[in-house]
């Protein structure tokens, strides 16, 4: 029987691939806006540039644009243009953009209510930096109808490392199977959960990593698909039913 249901966060439970493209376009319009001359689509660019090869969870992606912008031969931007000022403008834009986007998906909050209603609980397994992924769940007010939350950086170690998934069966005394985990990547959210032997979802959200989007194929394949959360229940009718069959068996 499913005693719990887990969930990824970023472009499982919030559109997290509409919130960065927005916010970086912002960040850039701002330091634009306080006097940085560059072309607004070149420094978006370069921008995604510097977070794809410092990572996402970087704290140094406006300093480190400024500091390309400084070498760039396209740009020949003088050292005179402070960098604190700038990373303070697009900072400035940042925040304000990504408040407007830090919304669950329409799905989520019934969801998450009717599975509490139902006596079954729900947790979030996900990659990050825990100040920054407790603002999204704060943001979009999820904390009280969670049962458990688990960031990779609080326990050193990140997705794919199935460790995240074996130590939430273990704090919770749990099977396998009694665990659905749902998110929306084959590779660090189906893999690991499935290699522990959890029951797996892949959300299709059309997001970036969505492999309807990327057209990417997969060895592993998910239990089931879904287009929304909606359909979970159907999911869990159908693995309780399994498991009363194989009581009986």
């Amino acid at each position: 029987m499913i005693k719990f249901v887990v969930f990824d966060l970023d472009d499982t439970l919030f559109n997290g691939t509409l919130l960065v493209e927005k916010a970086r376009k912002a960040s850039v319009q701002m330091m634009i806006k306080y006097g940085l001359p560059v072309e607004e689509e070149y420094a978006i660019k370069i921008l995604n540039e510097v977070v794809l090869e410092f990572g996402s969870n970087s704290e140094s992606h406006l300093d480190n644009l400024m500091i390309r912008l400084q070498n760039d031969p396209k740009v020949k931007l003088s050292e005179s243009y402070n960098i604190n000022k700038y990373a303070a403008a697009g900072i400035m834009g940042y925040h304000r953009e990504k408040v407007k986007h830090f919304k669950p998906f329409k799905d989520v909050i019934k969801t998450l209510e009717k599975l509490r209603n139902n006596g079954i609980k729900s947790a979030i397994i996900t990659d990050g930096s825990p100040k920054k992924q407790y603002e999204k769940i704060l943001r979009m007010k999820i904390e009280d109808l969670l049962d458990e939350i688990i960031i990779s950086d609080e326990v050193a170690a990140r997705k794919p490392n199935p460790f995240l998934f074996e130590l939430f069966l273990e704090k919770h005394n749990l099977k396998p199977e009694e665990v659905i985990y749902i998110g929306d990547r084959v590779d660090k959210d189906i893999t690991p959960a499935k290699t522990v032997g959890m029951i797996t979802i892949l959300i299709h959200r059309g997001t970036k990593y969505d492999p309807n989007i990327t057209k990417q194929k997969y060895k592993i394949k998910p239990d089931y698909h879904v287009n929304n959360l909606y359909d979970l229940s159907t999911v869990i009718k159908v693995e309780n039913k399994k498991s009363e069959q194989n009581g009986k068996e």
